[in-house]
């Protein structure tokens, strides 16, 4: 029967292993939050600087083809006053006409492009703060989650010792066949108590020629269901 209280120890320090081992993918999640906001944030700074640089060239042609129409504009009224003829006078005046709405929307134009690129920037600077304070709180945050997990594997470290001595202590034959299960079930439940006829784990009746060898502890028995190695709930607990 000592096989069974073995089983029973290992099964629970495989079970703080996991504990342990779920702080430290805990802990790690702080600093993969971090991290993914921070290149959420990169990313996002630069499609607005990609923007910006886009607006900047669209400014400066509207500013080149501004220069150009007022170019025109002064050109038409200079000579619009040396007009030889009406036809001339008539034609430089519909000139003038067309030339100063088109200089109004171009100056709308470059306007409202100069608001959003001033817009950008505060953004793009929004960015830039987040990613300089975001930056020394996941330094910070590594240095403490550094420190949580070596603890953590310090005990898990610990565990493992206890559980590798436990293991050690059994036969060859009952140690590979812990081994095995443990293998085989994805949980890591491998034991399971036997209350009356029915494994604890899924329920399952147990034959009497099972229940037998089991009570009297000369094989190791698994659920014909779930596969788990079967103990007497007379034993302990876990």
């Amino acid at each position: 029967m000592e096989h069974f209280k073995n089983f029973i120890e290992i099964q629970a320090l495989l079970k703080k292993i996991s504990a342990h081992e779920e702080n430290i993918q805990s802990h790690q999640n702080r600093i993969n939050f971090v991290e993914t906001s921070r290149e959420k944030r990169v990313q996002s700074r630069d499609t607005l600087s990609l923007r910006k640089e886009e607006l900047t060239k669209e400014s400066q042609e509207l500013e080149k083809n501004l220069f150009d129409k007022e170019k025109d504009l002064t050109r038409a009224n200079e000579n619009s006053s040396k007009a030889s003829n009406q036809a001339q006078a008539t034609a430089l005046e519909n000139e003038i006409q067309s030339l100063e709405p088109q200089i109004d929307q171009i100056q709308e134009s470059i306007l409202t492009i100069l608001e959003e690129i001033e817009e950008l920037e505060t953004q793009i600077s929004e960015a830039d703060e987040f990613l300089k304070g975001s930056l020394e709180t996941l330094e910070e945050l590594r240095s403490e989650v550094n420190s949580d997990i070596e603890k953590e594997n310090k005990e898990i470290s610990n565990y493992s010792n206890r559980m590798t001595a436990l293991l050690e202590a059994l036969e060859n034959t009952q140690r590979k066949f812990f081994e095995q299960t443990l293998k085989n079930i994805k949980d890591k439940q491998v034991i399971s108590f036997l209350n009356g006829k029915l494994c604890s784990r899924c329920r399952y009746e147990a034959s009497s020629t099972q229940i037998t060898e089991i009570e009297n502890g000369r094989s190791i028995e698994v659920c014909d269901n779930c596969s788990r190695i079967l103990i007497p709930s007379t034993i302990n607990s876990f």
